[in-house]
């Protein structure tokens, strides 16, 4: 990765200060330094504070300038008017970068703005790269850096994200930790007075562990510059986007919360289209399509099997599918063949394959997938209603004298071999795998385990088919550009 951009060296940083915290845990800063320090975070921590001798059992510095050792990285949550001097200290330590969370700046107006360009003024003259300021911070959950004020507690994933929005760095986690959604890098770029969405995007399409780009955008401060960006970045790893300053109220709005000033929605599709951005319209999407196409191969066409244990999720999977530009086609004569001695009398031989309530759960992961993606008429799989604990859990509640009681880990451990087998053929077969069921993973072990081996697994159908044509969508803009080069 290169090293001339200053987000590698914030986001792998061995040492990290922090100027705010205290042994207050209701203030913004302290949040910060405990997820930091109780997160597992390899690197040395170095709180500063005027008057106490030790924060949080650490340490405590009355400056910057008192700390001996070398500084990667400084965390600064103070009120605005103190940050020019704290980023004096920085020049005068030699620290080279800085996250800046302190509000109060170009978000409050011209006066604001008028602050945020003398702090930028000062940083650039002092060699200091910053994040911020008005931001909620940087988490790299591979490295155990999260400096933001939300626990993240589950496991790093292939999905980078940069947001001009704080909460959708944070308050989503446990929303993502519920669908199996890891960041691989997550950054909180806030008012963008200096490292921009252009600088995340540039990081992130450099990133190994990130293999795909998802950005919440209000406005664009080098607007030319990030399209060339995204143009070659998009070539080599997804990028979608969900931009939200292209309607008079979202316009407004983004104006007093980060300062931003808006280009008109229109304006901005075709420039994402011509960029190769996938642009999302909802945070659900934006979520959602980045960890797909971040965990699943992009399909050679939008030629997809539907394989569901009834018929109406058949159905309404199909018929989203050919609204989304995706096509059911039918099978092969082979096809059809290898199937019919394994499907119940009930179980049609046509796309989509409908079980009808089979009580055999290995036919929708490991006996019938292989051979839907072995069929050359089809690049993509959507398989709907997985489930064990749900299902056998609710008949143990009415009818305990009649079903044995079955623990959850019993019922993974028989479950989980089938579904390490699904989750290996989208590799194998070079064609994606998504799934939908209506049992979320905290009451359905086989959701958790689809998840947890990343196969995308969405709480309604129609989810799943916007994801898989997120996927095909992706291929056409590659195809399209393999055509004119």
């Amino acid at each position: 990765m290169s090293s001339s951009n200053p987000l590698h060296r914030m986001l792998e940083a061995d040492s990290i200060a922090f100027v705010g915290a205290s042994n207050n845990p209701a203030t913004m800063g302290t949040i910060q330094l405990i997820n930091l320090l109780k997160g597992g975070y390899p690197g040395r921590i170095y709180p500063v504070h005027p008057r106490e001798k030790t924060v949080l059992g650490l340490k405590a510095y009355a400056s910057l300038r008192d700390i001996r050792d070398p500084v990667d990285l400084v965390v600064i949550t103070v009120p605005a008017r103190v940050v020019p001097d704290i980023l004096a200290d920085c020049g005068a330590k030699g620290i080279r970068h800085a996250v800046i969370t302190s509000g109060g700046f170009g978000e409050l107006g011209q006066e604001g703005k008028k602050v945020e360009r003398e702090i930028a003024d000062t940083a650039r003259r002092l060699g200091i790269r910053f994040i911020g300021p008005n931001c909620i911070g940087i988490l790299n959950p591979h490295r155990r850096i999260n400096v933001t004020m939300f626990p993240y507690l589950h496991s790093p994933g292939p999905m980078g994200l940069a947001s001009q929005s704080g909460s959708y760095v944070t308050q989503v986690i446990p929303f993502l930790a519920e669908r199996g959604i890891g960041y691989s890098r997550a950054i909180s770029v806030g008012n963008k007075a200096d490292i921009d969405l252009t600088d995340c995007l540039e990081y992130l399409g450099e990133d190994p562990a990130t293999k795909a780009i998802a950005l919440y955008i209000e406005d664009l401060k080098r607007p030319r510059l990030f399209l060339e960006t995204a143009r070659k970045i998009s070539r080599i790893k997804p990028v979608v986007a969900l931009y939200v300053g292209g309607t008079e109220a979202g316009a407004k709005s983004s104006a007093s919360h980060t300062g931003a000033v808006c280009a008109p929605a229109r304006l901005v599709t075709d420039l994402f289209r011509q960029a190769g951005i996938l642009e999302a319209a909802s945070v659900e999407e934006l979520y959602h399509w980045a960890w797909t196409l971040a965990t699943q191969p992009i399909p050679r066409s939008g030629r997809i099997a539907v394989l569901t244990h009834s018929g109406g999720p058949a159905s309404s999977i199909a018929d989203a599918c050919n609204r989304l530009g995706l096509t059911v086609p039918d099978f092969s004569r082979e096809t059809r063949e290898s199937m019919r001695p394994l499907l119940p009398d009930t179980a049609t031989l046509v796309n989509p394959v409908d079980l009808t309530y089979s009580t055999q759960p290995n036919l929708l992961t490991e006996t019938l997938p292989p051979i839907l993606l072995a069929d050359p008429n089809i690049d993509g799989l959507i398989i709907h209603g997985i489930m064990v604990s749900s299902w056998l859990g609710g008949l143990r509640k009415i009818a305990p004298d009649l079903i044995p009681e079955l623990s959850i880990e019993h019922l993974a451990s028989v479950i989980e071999p089938s579904l390490k087998v699904l989750a290996s053929l989208p590799a194998q077969y070079g064609k994606p795998i998504i799934c939908s069921s209506f049992m979320g993973s905290t009451i359905e072990v086989a959701t958790r385990l689809l998840q947890e081996f990343h196969i995308p697994t969405f709480d309604a159908p129609e989810k799943a088919v916007s994801a898989m044509a997120a996927l095909h969508r992706y291929g056409r803009v590659q195809e399209r550009r393999r055509l004119r080069a």
